[in-house]
């Protein structure tokens, strides 16, 4: 609730904890996307919490990480600038591109006015610090409120870009 999407350790085990999570449409959200784009840390930590599973699959998985290249199994790691990716992303073919984290990504997004769409949980549990969701920066837009569903002890807000 007070804006954390991790912990000071990085963990989201606090989201997997709430209950709401195996309910919320998931399968809508991923058959609407066909790229998702990471930072390093958010791979890491959702692989850990995967295990064995590969991540996001049928999806182009994208890591920006400024310490590893190349391929593995489900995921390509970059070692550009996101904005540039995400801009070469938007002139191709295909669906809609998920911005899965973290907060650096975001920002950067957010300056270069490239977000069309918030899908944002909000779980009823507050962290006192971490790693916020919206990390200072120099951008100030409005989104218009399109739907919230409630999931158990998770409510999803849906937000669209006011043009």
């Amino acid at each position: 609730m007070d804006g954390y999407l991790a912990n000071r350790d990085r963990s989201l085990q606090w989201l997997f904890d709430t209950a709401g999570g195996e309910e919320a449409n998931t399968d809508q959200f991923l058959a609407d996307v066909d790229t998702a784009v990471m930072g390093r840390k958010t791979y890491e930590e959702t692989k850990q919490i995967m295990a064995d599973e590969p991540m996001f699959p049928g999806k182009q998985n994208i890591v920006l990480s400024s310490t590893r290249t190349g391929d593995v199994e489900d995921a390509t790691f970059h070692n550009g600038d996101v904005v540039s990716l995400v801009r070469q992303l938007r002139e191709q073919d295909g669906q809609n591109i998920w911005i899965v984290g973290g907060g650096k990504i975001v920002t950067e997004l957010l300056q270069a006015d490239l977000i069309d769409d918030w899908w944002i949980q909000i779980a009823p549990v507050v962290l006192g610090s971490g790693i916020r969701l919206f990390p200072e920066g120099d951008y100030f837009q409005r989104f218009k409120l399109v739907d919230v569903t409630h999931y158990d002890q998770l409510a999803e807000v849906r937000y669209t870009r006011l043009d």
